[in-house]
């Protein structure tokens, strides 16, 4: 099942934090669909206004020494979609880094909107000059070839520390303050709950802003 360009134009309307509610409102327990741990590292530390919106492409590295793990022919960057998010779940506590400034380059010339990598990325320059979306554990100066190898693609993946299982083409929703994975059946769920409680909370500020009490604000407009 495909989410259409449309459906993600209207998501990407609204902020990692207000997709977690809305899927904490429909059931998504115990997180909401949040990552944790994970953080932007381009085209800003934790700034700005990028927000990248899109179906996840997914890909499981293992240890270079995995000798019983399948293995890919092509890399996988040459195998990611138009318009996607690579995800890529990595061996736990690995200090080598699974993303650097040639994976950037070939994901933006092919139109990848950022990857969400379950680790550690090199080469922060690069993707920050290149402008490419990429949200990571940490960052590393050790090359990804000599730790870790890409074992399989487009396979559910759970990253480290999160209850939540990715699957391909789950929308993916990455901003300055995180990142939130939407299971596909949940997506017009989420928007409508969005446009509910986005405008409930505006209205909320507006009232804090002019004085009125917290406490009386959220009874008067949440209940």
């Amino acid at each position: 099942m495909s989410v259409s360009e449309m459906t993600l134009h209207a998501l990407r309307k609204y902020s990692s934090c207000e997709i977690a509610d809305a899927l904490l409102k429909l059931g998504q327990r115990p997180w909401g669909g949040y990552v944790p741990d994970i953080d932007m590292w381009s085209p800003q530390r934790c700034s700005g206004d990028t927000r990248i919106v899109g179906p996840a492409f997914t890909v499981k590295l293992v240890e270079k020494e995995n000798k019983t793990a399948p293995s890919l022919a092509q890399h996988f960057v040459d195998l990611a979609t138009e318009n996607s998010v690579i995800v890529v779940s990595a061996p736990s506590d690995v200090k080598n880094a699974c993303w650097g400034g040639l994976m950037s380059a070939g994901a933006k010339a092919r139109q990848v909107q950022g990857a969400v990598i379950d680790g550690r990325v090199r080469d922060l320059a690069e993707h920050r000059s290149m402008g490419f979306p990429v949200f990571a554990k940490s960052h590393s100066i050790l090359p990804q070839n000599a730790f870790v190898r890409a074992s399989e693609t487009q396979i559910p993946v759970t990253l480290s520390g999160s209850p939540v299982v990715i699957h391909p083409g789950d929308i993916m929703v990455a901003d300055m303050d995180g990142v939130v994975c939407i299971p596909v059946d949940l997506v017009d769920g989420v928007i409508s709950s969005c446009e509910k409680y986005t405008a409930i909370d505006e209205q909320c500020m507006k009232d804090i802003q002019q004085g009125f009490g917290v406490q009386e604000t959220f009874k008067k407009y949440r209940g």
